[in-house]
């Protein structure tokens, strides 16, 4: 048996600029984090010769298909077949938060099924090796849209400024960030939930669309996340943070129909609660808000939105890695 996880991840600066429509002509940068929250993978022996199906197979459904051709999921079927396992595995999927809320899941699941199987089948996976896997997967396999940065944050862990070039190369710097300065970001980071769950494609789809038009404002979008990755290194008080984030947040705001008035209304009740800023986490129109507020101020942006939920998380998180192993 093995047994995988890989975290999900906060995007604090630069997301858009990961498309490679963009960053294959200008280049790109997000800044992001890796959080204490995460897709797990089980993967063991199923001893098909006694029953007339060949693999198992269970999520949200269960599933009991005789090869990988009939898995009826589009990444759990495709990733079977990328590592070339059509029969004789039983694989469970769970995860500490639900899909569709801006936190990159679909991808850390796809990266811990991925090494799972991997080392299910006895093969070792590097970091940048299982990033570049689930890219192909995603992006190009099954034809999903949108960047690139969840797979590689899920597959590197920490607090990271990526940055892309062309030929959709990538590199990935580890922020510096002490113990303190750790604990300094997440008493000041605030994530409410809307309880709105949304359907990523047709949002990524229109910006991608309109990649050609953006330029200039991803552009920028990328400046702020060096310049947000120098000022969590250099100790920059966390309301300067913020107030980054607000800029690209307005600017995200202009690349399509990322927001929603409910959320704009719950975004802008945040600040007048206290907040120095924030952004909508993922794709747009749904999920998790981020706020960045002195700690004494969080109650009063909850009692602000008094609809959403309220979810404390540590930062930092390790990348995805087995957790268990056992042979048979």
């Amino acid at each position: 048996m093995i047994i995988t996880q890989a975290p999900v991840r906060i995007s604090f600066l630069g997301g858009g600029t990961d498309f490679p429509q963009h960053f294959e002509i200008y280049g790109g940068a997000v800044l992001a984090t890796a959080i204490d929250r995460f897709a797990y993978v089980t993967v063991q022996r199923f001893h098909h010769q006694f029953f007339d199906h060949r693999l198992r197979i269970a999520y949200k459904k269960t599933e009991t298909p005789r090869n990988a051709s009939e898995v009826n999921h589009p990444a759990i079927r495709a990733c079977f077949k990328k590592v070339g396992i059509d029969e004789g595995a039983e694989l469970h999927h769970m995860a500490d938060l639900p899909a569709r809320t801006g936190l990159g899941s679909s991808s850390s699941f796809v990266v811990a099924m991925l090494q799972a199987l991997h080392a299910y089948q006895g093969r070792f996976s590097s970091t940048e090796g299982l990033a570049k896997e689930a890219i192909d997967l995603e992006r190009n396999i099954l034809q999903e849209a949108g960047g690139y940065q969840d797979q590689i944050i899920a597959a590197y862990g920490a607090t990271c400024l990526v940055r892309f070039g062309n030929n959709k190369r990538f590199s990935v710097t580890q922020i510096p960030l002490s113990a303190a300065r750790i604990a300094e970001l997440q008493d000041h980071m605030l994530l409410m939930y809307t309880g709105i769950e949304r359907d990523s494609f047709s949002v990524l789809k229109r910006q991608v669309e309109r990649t050609g038009q953006n330029h200039d404002v991803l552009c920028r979008m990328t400046q702020l996340a060096e310049k947000g990755g120098r000022w969590l290194a250099d100790g920059v008080p966390m309301e300067q943070f913020g107030e980054l984030l607000h800029e690209s947040w307005m600017l995200k705001r202009t690349l399509s129909d990322v927001s929603l008035p409910a959320i704009d209304e719950a975004y802008n009740a945040g600040l007048e609660a206290g907040a120095s800023g924030g952004k909508l986490l993922g794709a747009g129109q749904g999920g998790f808000l981020l706020f960045i507020a002195k700690p004494e101020y969080h109650d009063r942006i909850q009692a602000a939105l008094p609809g959403m939920l309220p979810l404390k998380v540590g930062i930092n998180a390790p990348g995805c890695r087995v957790i268990f192993a056992q042979g048979d």
